[in-house]
Order: C-alpha cells, then structure tokens, then sequence
C-alpha cells in the first residue's frame, strides 16, 4: 500500500534527482565557442572562432545520497517497472537526505568576432534546478517500503525544503579586448539577458514532529507546511495540455553575467589563462497560485490513506477535501514570488603543459543561500580536466569533487562540430549501484579564425627556423626564405647583401659602388629642372624652385605674411566651432590670395588649450578647422585645393599653465603651399 501520510511527504517525493553545474569538463576548452560564453562572457572576444553557432546542446546530471538504482539500468535506459527493491533501493547512509536536479538545454545561439578586439553572443537557453534539504534519515526511511524499526516512534526533522525553477532565457553578449602586447592579454565580458519563467515550486516546513504505527494510523503529527509555487502548475494539474501550460507567463525578470580573463602567450598560443565570472546575478517575478498556502497538520488519530490524491480529483478538489475532513488548515500566502536565479562564482585557470595537452581547474561557488526556502541553487563544485586539444579534435576527462562529497570522474570528446561527455561515466563503470549520472551532447557550426601564425613576414626569422639549421651563408635568413642564400646580407634585404647602403640589393643596383636612391634603381637621384634639388625631395621636380620650398617656385613674402596674419585674427565663440564675425573680412583677405594665383594651395590646422578632455579637445578643432575650410569654400575656392587637420591640445606653441599662454595655444594656423597635393612634406 502507497503511503504518503502527510502532504509534505506526498510532494517531496516528486523530487529525486540531483546535481550540480552543467557541461562538465566542456566549457572551458580553447574551442568550446559558446558553451565557453554562458560560463565566463569574458572569452567571448579574440577566440577561435570566427563564428561559432550552437544548434542544439543539452545536458541532465542527476544524483542524490538518498536512493540508489542499478548500473545496468542507467546504462540500459530501463527505466520502466522499477521498484524499490528491484532495480532501485534506499542508501545505507544515515545522512539527512540531500537531492538535486540541473537540466540544461542550449537552444540557437552564436559567438561573432567582429574585430581582432570586440564580439558579440547570441543565446537562448532553457534550464530546471531543484534541489532537496533536510530530509532526515528516520523520516526518509518510511517513504515506499517502511523500515519498521521507525514504527511507533516520535520522530523529528528540521526545516524540510524541497524547490524547483524551470526558466527559459534570451541573452546578448558583448566582449572586448581591454589590453595586448605579445606576452599579455586582459578581457571583458558581460551578458544581459532576459528571463521567462516558465514553472517554479517551493515546499519548506518547520521543525516537524511525526510518529506512526504500523497500521497506517498517525498517532501525532506536529508540522506546519508552506507550499508555493506559480498558477500554471494548477491549469497542468487539472488536465490543461503543455500547450495550454505554455500560453500564458506567470514569471519574468532580467539578469546579467559579467566575467573576465587573462591570458599569458608564448609564440602566439595561450599558455595560460586565469578567468574569474559571476554568472545568473537576477530574479524572476512570479505570480502565484491561489492554492499557495501555508497549511498546519491536524491529523492526530487519522490514517495516513487519507492524504492520497484520488482517481480524478483535480488539485483544487484535493486540497478542499483535505480542508472539509479537518487534516489540514490553511491560510494564504503572497499572491507574488521572487525566485533568485543560481548565481555563482566561477575561478577557473587553464594551463598548457606540452604542445596540445592542456589541464584545467575550475571552482564553482554557489552565492545563493541554502536556507532561502524559494531559490534553487547550483551545487559548489571543484573540478580538474585534463585534456588533449587540436583545431578539430578534442578529448577531456574530468574529475569532480561536490560540496555535499559526491566524487565523480568521467569523459568526453568533441570532433569538429560535435562534441558528447559525462562528468561521471568512468566512475560510474566502478560501481554496481549509482546515486549520480550525467551526460551531454551537442552540435555546433563551427567557423575558424584565420590563423595567424601561417602568415608572417618572411624577415622575422623567429618563425622561418628557430634553430637556423639550414642557413650556409650564415645571414640569419633560413636557405628556404633567402634570396641570396650564397651571399650574406641584411634580415631587413631578406638575406641579400647592399654593398653601398642605399637599400637596393647588389643583384638589382645599377650603381653598385654609389649610394643612391631606391626610386632610381641604386644610383644617384637627377636634378631635373636643375634646381639643386634632387628628383627624390623635390615636389615640383619639372619646374625650377628653390630649396626652401622643396623645389617648388618661390610664394610672394607678401602673401605668406597676410596668411600669418590672419590666421592670427580667426577668432571662435567659446568653447564652439562658430567663427565670430570680426574674423570674416580677414579671411576675405586669404580668399582674394587663393583666387589672385591658381597654383597656391592651404593647409588649415585647428588647436585648443589644454582645458578639457583630449577627445573633447580633438573633436573641437576638427569642427574648428572644417569651419574655416567651409568658409572659404562658400566664398569659391576649390575644396580640392584646400585641406584641413584638427590637433587638439598637441602641439603648444606657449606654457598652458597661464591664461596667456592658453590664448595663444587656442589657434588657427594655415600653411600656404604650390606643390602638388599628393606630394608630402
């Protein structure tokens, strides 16, 4: 006979599966992609992937120190027919009882690195979490098959607490690159998501008191019961569909994770990286049922039989029953709950010992208090993976150390786009009866980054050949990469000799014993319109000049000298790009210049003092330069013959620790030139 003699009995035994985190000994490999993502957002930016895209990933882990089932049946999936004593049976242990629960589906979802520095993160996932506190031993041992030595005897159990989460989720992921060089790396994550919650439940009691007879009768019960949980579950419980179930939402909220990483190089592979997280950091509001009660036990001299849902009656006609016969009182709890999602802590490092051979340890830190009678939470978890990692091939073995002292040890393997694993597998083949069981399998599509090390330049020798084993000339330049491999010459010449110093190698100087110009083939630059400046550093090289020009023909003193000047007048409105009206005539000055000879050309450069923020400073004299540059260009200079450049607070021409000197520092200069605009000075 089926004794569920109380109603907190009755409900804590829909809750016999446990367990802690999720994909274990996954998460952390280089080319987990977003499986890497929902444990630390930090390695989301500069991964392996150029896009990563989740299809589907599901993980269940179950485990408890309360009930014990077969190997065989595990491994054989029969789950069919089992009773307690054929094919599962109660533990030995005298423990309070502990059970829990992780399903962990990842539904579409992607990684996206947009620069060498930034990335973004799609997800969806969905998950229930559950967990069981404070089940004693003498209490537990009358649940299915009765221990009769519990017969008779007052028993008491502290506060009992029994909860379930079930929640589906939307997030969007933003990492970036905070700091590089070639030996260090330091990144940022952060994750906003937004929560649907789908279910939640919640028993807990006070310290209860219970002694039963063997006839089913209870001789004193002494327990007060608060029973919680979200509306749906009485629409699911009076014969409403799963499509009824998921029409409505009776639970929403927001949360976030934030995570970052260092990584230490050698050659451009990661040769350790330390990441720390806070994941689930959030609550979902949920509405609760109208049959969310707290309800004291009065049953004294009752049979147990009572308390047992009849064929076709509906919860609510259940629990009026139990009202109308006296078993129970009642009265109402809030119409709202808020259940905190499982945050956790994660500290995790990552060190490579040899080439592909990788070991991993990882903390997970429950920050969700175990006595909130609401809010299921992750289990802390200590876990070491060793691992052998390649671009296509992975293959992992973790070993898991809980909390509660549950130890497991299992593998897993990832090829290409798919990758399956238990955190227990290997331990499991131990043992003839288990109390946990775990597994995950995904499928992703995976698209690599471009590898960086297969493109170098051929002069850095530091990966042409290390060892330089084959290098008969003795340049430092390897014979496969060298084109002179008979003649010793520069790194720099990639391995060929420059006898004159002028940067043309020997082989294609046609002036070997002069120093000459890599633009006239190694010999000497010719001096055109015979100005005395060379072709290289003459910018009118076909029109005779002077060398204080750069070649090109002499621009009126005059000219220069009111261009000074009136770039002296250009005056702005403070702190804008709005040049005052006084400044018009004198910029007149500089039109009646430009259009009196065709051949000029300006160059407008805007500064400010050092007040300020340098951005702010930057932005301020572009838009001071472009004013004057507009100006003139309404007044008909050609734009093509005018350029402009903003320098903020660089380049000060006084001491900016006076207002004097600050005044002068706030400038405009232009520059008159007659050299060809793609020429530089």
């Amino acid at each position: 006979m089926n004794k569920r003699y109380t109603l907190f009995l009755l409900l804590t035994c829909l809750y016999l599966t446990a367990s802690s985190q999720s994909f274990i000994g996954y998460g952390y490999d280089n080319y987990a992609g977003v499986n890497g993502l929902i444990l630390n957002p930090g390695t989301l930016a500069d991964g392996k992937y150029k896009v990563n895209v989740n299809l589907f990933a599901i993980s269940g882990l179950a485990g408890n120190n309360a009930y014990e089932i077969d190997r065989s049946k595990v491994f054989g999936l029969k789950f069919s027919h089992l009773t307690e004593g054929n094919g599962y049976y109660k533990s030995a242990n005298t423990d309070y009882k502990y059970l829990y629960l992780n399903t962990d589906i990842l539904g579409p979802s992607a990684t996206i690195n947009l620069t060498s520095k930034d990335a973004v993160g799609l997800i969806t996932r969905m998950r229930v979490i559950s967990n069981e506190y404070n089940l004693g031993d003498p209490l537990f041992r009358l649940l299915g098959n009765q221990d009769p030595n519990f017969y008779n005897i007052d028993i008491i159990n502290r506060s009992l607490q029994t909860k379930i989460n079930a929640f589906a989720e939307a997030g969007v992921s933003y990492g970036r690159v905070l700091m590089r060089n070639d030996r260090n790396e330091f990144k940022v994550g952060i994750t906003g998501k937004y929560i649907f919650g789908l279910a939640y439940g919640s028993l807990y009691t006070g310290p209860t008191l219970l002694n039963l007879g063997p006839a089913n009768l209870i001789a004193k019960v002494n327990a007060d019961v608060t029973t919680q949980y979200s509306a749906n579950i009485d629409n699911l419980g009076n014969g409403s569909s799963i499509g009824d179930y998921l029409k409505h939402k009776y639970g929403k909220g927001l949360g976030f994770d934030i995570g970052f990483v260092y990584e230490m190089k050698k050659e451009g592979e990661t040769k350790l990286r330390l990441g720390v997280s806070v994941t689930d950091i959030g609550t979902i509001k949920y509405t609760n049922s109208a049959n969310s009660q707290n309800y004291t036990v009065t049953a004294d001299g009752r049979n147990a039989a009572e308390f047992n849902k009849q064929d076709g009656e509906t919860y609510d006609d259940y629990f009026n029953r139990l009202k109308t016969t006296g078993l129970i009182t009642s009265k109402s709890t809030a119409a709202a709950s808020t259940v905190k999602l499982p945050t956790a802590l994660h500290i995790n490092s990552d060190y490579q010992i040899y080439k592909r051979l990788y070991i991993n340890g990882d903390v997970l830190l429950n920050m969700v208090s175990t006595t909130d009678p609401m809010s299921p939470n992750y289990i802390t978890t200590f876990t070491v993976t060793p691992r052998m990692e390649k671009k296509w091939v992975s293959i992992y073995s973790p070993v898991s150390y809980t909390a509660n002292g549950q130890l497991n040890w299992g593998a897993g393997v990832r090829l290409g786009p798919l990758f399956v694993g238990s955190g227990s597998v290997i331990s499991s083949m131990f043992k003839q009866r288990l109390q946990t069981a775990d597994a995950h399998i995904g499928l992703t599509i995976p698209i690599f980054q471009h590898d960086k090390n297969k493109d170098k330049k051929k002069t850095d020798t530091l990966y042409m050949n290390k060892d330089l084993t084959h290098d008969r000339d003795g340049d430092g330049v390897v014979d496969e990469k060298d084109e002179c491999p008979d003649s010793a010459g520069s790194i720099a010449l990639i391995g060929c000799p420059d006898s004159d110093g002028d940067g043309v190698i020997n082989k294609k100087d046609k002036c070997p014993g002069v120093k000459g110009s890599p633009n006239f083939e190694g010999c000497p630059a010719p001096d055109t319109d015979g100005d005395s400046v060379n072709d290289d550093e003459d910018k009118c090289p076909l029109v005779k000049g002077v060398k204080g020009n750069y070649g090109c023909p002499p621009i009126k003193p005059e000219y220069i000298n009111t261009v000074n000047r009136v770039a002296d007048r250009v005056f702005f409105i403070r702190a804008k790009a709005t040049i005052e009206k006084v400044s018009l005539n004198e910029l007149n000055r500089v039109v009646t210049i430009l259009q009196s000879d065709s051949t000029l050309r300006l160059r407008i450069e805007g500064y400010t003092d050092s007040e300020g923020t340098d951005e702010r400073n930057q932005k301020l004299s572009d838009r001071r330069a472009h004013a004057v540059f507009h100006y003139l260009s309404m007044q008909g200079i050609d734009p093509e013959r005018m350029e402009y450049a903003g320098y903020g607070s660089k380049r000060p021409i006084a001491s900016n620790e006076t207002a004097e000197g600050k005044a002068q520092n706030r400038r405009t200069e232009m520059i008159l030139m007659n050299y060809p605009k793609d020429k530089k000075k």
